[in-house]
């Protein structure tokens, strides 16, 4: 009996021993130091996406806009073009969109998203949007409601994309920023980025976007 249970504390500690990831080392003053093994290294990201993207005002690149604030009032509507020419012209959104668009090969795999941010007095407000419910993330200052100006009859009367519109196949062409109400509690500029994706890959570790395609326009209350 006592001969299998020598046996059996001999495998257990083989197998123990078997399974440790570390490499001891006796140096000459018979020290002993630990040395990892298995190191395992992760793959840079590296961002292949070629698309050009930008906001537009009335077919102009927008960098920068100013407007006076006030409650219950659109700050602006910008357009979403694949494109970064400082103009495009004042077709309708999609007509410009469509043009550039097909500029890109297999361009619906990229998807379009944003990023907000600005200061209150009461928080900082930020937030990553990539898809419809997002009306109300920002408020009570500012709601944000975004467009699908693709898949629209020409002439057509829409509204902004709802949660349960939103499909694979939707296209966010354009945005509003409205400022609700308590204009005043707004301490900073509004930073608005747009960017494109096509893959989870394109956010970093705490969700915030890491690729070079994007865009900001800075909104100041002047």
């Amino acid at each position: 009996m006592k001969k299998y249970l020598i046996i059996l504390m001999c495998f257990v500690l083989l197998t123990a021993c078997s399974l440790k990831k570390e490499t001891k080392v006796i140096n000459n003053d018979n020290s002993v130091n630990e040395v990892e093994d298995d190191i395992i290294e992760t793959p840079s990201y590296i961002d292949n996406n070629p698309v050009k993207v930008g906001f537009y005002l009335d077919g102009k690149r927008i960098n920068e806009y100013k407007t006076k604030f006030r409650n219950d009032m659109d700050i602006a509507v910008f357009d979403i073009y694949f494109t970064d020419l400082d103009d495009v012209g004042n077709n309708s959104t999609k007509t410009n969109f469509n043009k550039f668009y097909s500029n890109y090969e297999d361009a619906s795999k990229y998807k379009i998203g944003f990023f907000i941010s600005y200061d209150a007095i009461d928080k900082h407000y930020e937030k990553v949007i990539l898809n419809a419910d997002t009306e109300y993330w920002v408020a009570p200052y500012i709601y944000v409601y975004l467009y699908d100006d693709i898949h629209q009859a020409d002439g057509a009367w829409y509204s902004h994309v709802t949660k349960d519109e939103y499909n694979d196949e939707t296209i966010f062409s354009s945005i509003k920023l409205y400022l609700a109400e308590k204009y005043e509690g707004i301490t900073s500029p509004i930073s608005l980025t747009v960017f494109t994706y096509d893959g989870m890959d394109d956010f970093d570790e705490d969700g915030y976007y890491r690729g070079e395609s994007s865009h900001t326009v800075i909104i100041k209350n002047e």
